[in-house]
């Protein structure tokens, strides 16, 4: 039965035991556990302020990002815009100059068309010159008298256009 009995030495022993364990126990193993978890609480603490920070910029990166796609898009269109106005300009251009070519042939080939006409018409009437002179001579060569002379230079008066 003196297992169930109290024993006062035994107790007292073992409440001083209990708080050196206690004091030891707060010294050099709390202290550093209770530090610890502080000390991870704290990185918990940054880490997801950070992953906030992180979110946040993320967001913002996001919105700067789609802003800067709305700008390239608007400025991809302008350029695309300008493009196809500066091939209607030139395209219009060309088709000026072509019209501007095609009238300068066509006056070129009616000056052409005139210039052989006119030379057509000069040689024509210098080989009808040289006719009427060959068919004069051949008139004086033929001895014809005085009244038949007087004949053909009143028909030829004759024939001659009244001017007004």
């Amino acid at each position: 039965m003196d297992l169930l009995s109290p024993n006062t030495g035994l107790i007292i022993w073992t409440l001083i035991t209990f708080v050196l364990v206690l004091l030891v126990l707060k010294k050099w193993a709390w202290g550093p556990l209770l530090s610890a978890l502080d000390q991870r609480e704290t990185r918990i603490r940054e880490a997801l302020e950070q992953a906030d920070k992180a979110r946040a910029e993320a967001a913002r990166a996001a919105k700067e990002n789609e802003a800067a796609l709305a700008r390239t898009q608007a400025e991809a269109q302008a350029v695309i815009d300008k493009a196809r106005e500066d091939a209607e300009r030139i395209a219009r251009d060309v088709r000026e100059r072509a019209e501007a070519e095609a009238r300068q042939v066509i006056e070129q080939a009616r000056h052409t068309i005139d210039r052989a006409r006119n030379q057509a018409l000069r040689e024509l009437r210098q080989q009808t010159a040289e006719l009427a002179i060959l068919a004069a001579g051949q008139l004086l060569a033929e001895n014809l008298d005085d009244e038949r002379n007087r004949k053909i230079a009143n028909d030829f008066i004759d024939r001659m256009p009244l001017q007004n």
